[in-house]
């Protein structure tokens, strides 16, 4: 073949590869325009998962302090263990290093770490699902290649038991994103705690990662609680020591509030619940007692009968009725709790010797259109908005209502067919204290966004009753502490208002025989009368001397004697020394 044959041959075999080349390429072309869409974003997106992922970044959830700094609640991590048997090298030394930290056996470890019957290596085998954030860091710090330790955020309570049930548990998943929190703070704040977080893209290129990624988000806000965490050590070891010493009742409630401002400072129950083992405690124990929990108040429930009166005017210091120590009360006898008539007492001393009979004559001769109303006010029935998670609103049985009769009508006035909640129960009374005026009770003192603080702002939720009116139940029980001799109580130095109550607990179809062990004994109370910094309510669950005046008033002696050291209330006679002089006779700010 001569050389311009073989030219012409090239020269066509050219041209038929370039027409090929021009053919395979209008194909292409009109592939891609042509393209069903759905098959073009499967492609695109298949494309971008290769070279980026989307995480989403979780934001550091908000911490919890009380009223002076001290932290109730903050954020830690622990750690998931695993490892790569592939990559291990000495399978006894890495096993041996291992087993005391992780708390396994060593040939457990080492078993693991060995290949199958068919030689090959499992490429991860977890270890420990958690390992506190020491136990992570000594693990780290033994540098064994394969090792993979993966963090797992937890939250973390500093005080432990002591302010457990009313700061709440945060709980729910390994995955922290599935996780939220339940009771007290913790739950009803829980979105405002969270913060927000935030899907981001990064490269799977290692060189491009770190440009390629923006992780700001939203971190959750901090709250200050009202909380006085010496005040809340103070109220729990009280209520420890008097259920505990003599195993003298079988739970109880202490609640302490300012009434000028609705503050709640602290709020101590029994049992009480540990945080730090959420997984073996009963769950149960978390709820907030004084906020979940309705029991009938008994006769801490009259000073709410005796305001009401004064308020509506129908009754006044001069009233009087015959006493019989038992009355017919509309289909039930009811009786005082000693039975004996007291001949014709006046309406102060219905409330001083604590008389059944009066409070039932009193509500008698006021009727239910007017009663109903007014305990509605008081917050009876109606929850009062606290910010913790979970509260009741009690039972208040009206007219219409299914189970409403006149007898619990009658019962009413003395705290029986009622129930109440602890934080209820306080509330109301605070209205006396406060003028007539009840302030909204809160647990949030201030916010902290980033660097800005947000204070609370106290408000007025209503006044159910008159100035006048609550000046003169306040002294009515000022009196009760004074003249009633039958309660176990002396605090000389100050002038306290009080009320004591002992109350049956209801069973189907009536109550539980009235005996040691099957009463609620209960003190309302506030300090100075004339000028009131705080409020307290003790409540004992079946006290084995049953009589509120008995064991719930010692209780709250007790709690005084330290509670006004650290409140720094002085007595009266140099309060009003220093009230005279021009000078400020609360120093702390309560």
């Amino acid at each position: 073949m001569n050389d311009e044959s073989l030219s012409r041959r090239l020269t066509l075999l050219g041209v038929v590869l370039i027409g090929i080349s021009l053919v395979l390429m209008g194909k292409l072309v009109w592939f891609q325009y042509q393209m069903d869409p759905k098959t073009k974003a499967t492609l695109e997106e298949n494309r971008e998962n290769r070279l980026f992922q989307k995480v989403e970044v979780q934001p550091d959830r908000g911490l919890i302090f009380d009223r002076n700094g001290h932290l109730l609640a903050t954020n830690s991590f622990d750690y998931q263990v695993g490892i790569s048997p592939n990559m291990v090298l000495d399978r006894q030394q890495v096993a041996a290093q291992l087993a005391p930290l992780v708390g396994l056996p060593e040939d457990q470890i080492y078993h693991a770490l060995e290949p199958d019957e068919n030689g090959v290596y499992s490429s991860w085998v977890l270890l420990a699902s958690r390992v506190d954030f020491a136990t992570g860091q000594a693990i780290a710090d033994l540098d064994i290649t394969g090792i993979d330790l993966d963090p797992r955020p937890i939250r973390v309570y500093p005080q432990g038991k002591l302010t457990a049930q009313l700061v709440g548990l945060f709980a729910g998943a390994e995955d922290i994103k599935n996780s939220r929190g339940y009771y007290g703070v913790e739950g009803f704040y829980d979105t405002l705690l969270a913060g927000q977080s935030k899907r981001v893209t990064t490269s799977t290129i290692p060189l491009l990662e770190e440009s390629e990624t923006n992780t700001d988000v939203r971190d959750g806000i901090s709250l200050v609680l009202t909380i006085d965490r010496d005040l809340q050590n103070l109220a729990q070891e009280v209520l420890n020591d008097a259920i505990e010493s003599d195993q003298t009742a079988t739970g109880g409630t202490i609640l302490i509030m300012n009434p000028r401002n609705g503050e709640i400072l602290a709020i101590a129950n029994y049992p009480q619940f540990d945080p730090d083992d959420a997984e073996g405690s009963d769950l149960d124990l978390a709820k907030n007692q004084a906020v979940q929990d309705f029991y009938e108040p008994g006769s801490i429930f009259k000073v709410l009968t005796m305001a009401v009166a004064l308020d509506l005017g129908t009754h006044d210091l001069s009233w009087t009725y015959h006493d019989p120590g038992c009355m017919e009360g509309r289909g039930n006898i009811i009786c005082n709790w000693d039975d004996r008539s007291r001949g014709d007492p006046d309406f102060a001393q219905v409330f001083i010797e604590s008389l059944n009979t009066g409070t039932a004559t009193i509500f008698e001769q006021i009727g239910p259109t007017q009663v109903y109303p007014k305990l509605r006010d008081f917050g009876i029935g109606t929850p009062t908005g606290v910010d913790l998670e979970g509260e009741t609103r009690g039972i208040l049985n009206q007219p219409g209502d299914l189970i409403w009769s006149e007898n619990q009508f009658l019962t009413t006035s003395f705290g029986q067919g009622v129930a109440v909640s602890p934080i209820q129960m306080l509330t109301a009374v605070n209205a006396i204290a406060n003028d007539g005026l009840i302030m909204q009770p809160h647990i949030v003192k201030a916010r902290i966004d980033g660097n800005e603080v947000i204070e609370a702002t106290p408000s007025a939720s209503h006044r159910p009753i008159s100035e006048e009116a609550a000046h003169t139940a306040r002294d009515i029980m000022v009196r009760v502490l004074q003249e009633n001799q039958d309660i176990e109580f002396d605090f000389p130095g100050y002038t306290i208002a009080g009320k004591t109550g002992t109350a049956e607990i209801p069973m189907p179809g009536g109550y539980e025989p009235f005996q040691a062990g099957n009463t609620i004994a209960s003190f309302v109370g506030f300090l100075p009368a004339d000028d009131p910094v705080v409020s307290v309510l003790v409540k004992l669950d079946r006290p084995q001397d049953y009589w509120g005046s008995k064991t719930a008033a010692p209780v709250f002696e007790t709690l005084l004697r330290r509670l006004v050291v650290l409140m720094e209330i002085p007595p009266d006679n140099l309060r009003y020394t220093l009230v005279a002089e021009g000078g400020n006779p609360f120093g702390r700010e309560y």
